[in-house]
C-alpha cells in the first residue's frame, strides 16, 4: 500500500510541478508580449511626438489633410478623403508625393500663394494651418490614421476617387467627373 500511495504522491507532484511550471512559463510569455507591445506603443508615441509639425512630412500633410477636411465626419469619411490623396498620388494627372498633393496650388508671377486656389482649400485660406488647441486629440487620430493608410494601403472604398467636395457646394468642375459615392458630408468623383 505504501508503494501505491508513494507512486501517487509521485504523480501527484510531478504534476503539481509541471503545471507549476507551465503556468510560469505562460505568465512569462504573457508578460513578455505586454513589454513588447508597451514598446511598440512608446514608438509610436515618440514618432507622434518627435515628428516635427510641418508640410514637408507625408505623414502630417496627409494628417493635415484628413483632419482639416474630415475631423467632424466618420471614419470612413476621413478613410475617404485619405484615399483621394494617395490616389491623387497614384495619378499621372497630379504631384508624386503626399505632401505636394496636400499642397498643390496656383501661384502668383511673384511667387506667393493664389489664395482660395487649392486643390484643398484649407491649405491657402489665409489661417493657420497648426491644428485647434481643443482638438490635438482629434489631430492625433488623423495622424495615426494616415500613418495606417500609408503603411497599409487599405482597399480602397472610394473606387479610385481623386475629387471630393462638400454637399454644401456645387463646383464647377463636378460635371465633368464621375460621381463615386457621397460619406456623410462629401461627395466623391473619378475621371
Amino acid at each position: 500500500m505504501k508503494r501505491y500511495q508513494a507512486i501517487f504522491i509521485g504523480v501527484v507532484l510531478a504534476t503539481v510541478v509541471y503545471y507549476e511550471h507551465s503556468f510560469h512559463t505562460t505568465v512569462d510569455e504573457i508578460q513578455e508580449t505586454v513589454e513588447e507591445t508597451n514598446t511598440i506603443v512608446k514608438q509610436i508615441r515618440v514618432t507622434l511626438d518627435n515628428t516635427p509639425y510641418t508640410l514637408t512630412n507625408d505623414y502630417h500633410c496627409l494628417a493635415s489633410n484628413i483632419y482639416w477636411e474630415s475631423r467632424n465626419q466618420s471614419l470612413s469619411g476621413k478613410l475617404a478623403v485619405g484615399q483621394v490623396v494617395l490616389n491623387r498620388v497614384d495619378s499621372d494627372r497630379f504631384p508624386d508625393t503626399i505632401c505636394n498633393v496636400v499642397k498643390q496650388a496656383k501661384y502668383y508671377p511673384s511667387g506667393n500663394i493664389d489664395l482660395h486656389d487649392c486643390q484643398f482649400s484649407w491649405y491657402c485660406d489665409g489661417k493657420s494651418d497648426i491644428p485647434l488647441e481643443n482638438e490635438i486629440r482629434v489631430y492625433e487620430q488623423s495622424f495615426e490614421l494616415a500613418v495606417k493608410l500609408v503603411e497599409n494601403r487599405p482597399v480602397d472604398f472610394t473606387e479610385g476617387a481623386t475629387h471630393y467636395h462638400s454637399t454644401k457646394v456645387n463646383p464647377y468642375w463636378s460635371k465633368s467627373l464621375t460621381r463615386v459615392t457621397r460619406i456623410d458630408d462629401h461627395i466623391f468623383y473619378r475621371r
